[in-house]
């Protein structure tokens, strides 16, 4: 992690007008796209401010800006952290699932409710956390994995949809079965489509790649200081 530091006095020179300090942020942000930087914190006038708080922040004009902090992280480093985590942890999820089915055969919903649901939120986490992946990255890697991008998000928001819709009906039958093989079936996609992604990281993925052209040389001024 890095920490830079820029004074009110330095922004207001580079900018030459009173604007809100959104716009320093957007500026900030974007600047840190071309070396794979991402925020991970702001601190305005000495104060820590909360991701809840930014659009608030945001508002606040330029000239009652004394200093300017922010941490960085590599967003390569982060999206690592991510897909490693979701590798390991969905053969469990797969197993879990194929176990579930197989209790839902013989005693229908009665006592699995909780289990049903953390099991349908784990994969709307997942596919919230793969969505991410992708806006992180961008077209900054391109390639041609095991299966299509666009058909395992499609296919994962139906089968999720189609599990809930056995839940509301209290169809155990169909919800086994949604699960066992539908489920499981785009639980693995991503499983093999994420393993792909993370050998693009570490550059050991032999299909198509590409970097995206690096963005502006007007750079704001900032000073790198030590954590």
């Amino acid at each position: 992690m890095e920490r830079f530091k820029v004074t009110g006095q330095e922004l207001r020179d580079f900018y030459r007008e009173n604007i809100m300090l959104g716009r320093v942020f957007s500026d900030i942000e974007q600047d840190l796209r071309s070396t794979n930087q991402v925020v991970c914190r702001y601190i305005v006038n000495g104060l820590e401010v909360a991701e809840a708080d930014e659009a608030r922040f945001a508002t606040v004009p330029l000239e009652q800006i004394e200093t300017l902090e922010y941490l960085t992280e590599n967003s390569r480093d982060i999206t690592a952290l991510v897909l490693k985590g979701w590798i390991e942890a969905l053969p469990e999820l797969i197993q879990k699932t194929e176990h579930l089915a197989q209790r839902m055969r013989a005693q229908g919903l009665n006592g699995l409710l909780k289990s049903i649901h953390d099991l349908v939120q784990n994969c709307e986490y997942l596919i919230d956390s793969a969505m991410t992946v992708k806006a992180t990255m961008g077209d900054q890697f391109q390639f041609s994995g095991p299966y299509d991008w666009v058909k395992a998000e499609e296919e994962s928001k139906k089968t999720v949809l189609e599990a809930l819709r056995a839940l509301e009906n209290k169809d155990f039958v169909l919800l086994a079965d949604v699960l066992e093989y539908d489920l499981n079936n785009v639980l693995q996609m991503w499983r093999e489509h994420l393993q792909v992604l993370e050998k693009s990281l570490h550059g050991e993925y032999t299909g198509p790649y590409f970097d995206t052209e690096q963005a502006g040389s007007n750079s704001l001024g900032r000073k790198r200081i030590a954590n």
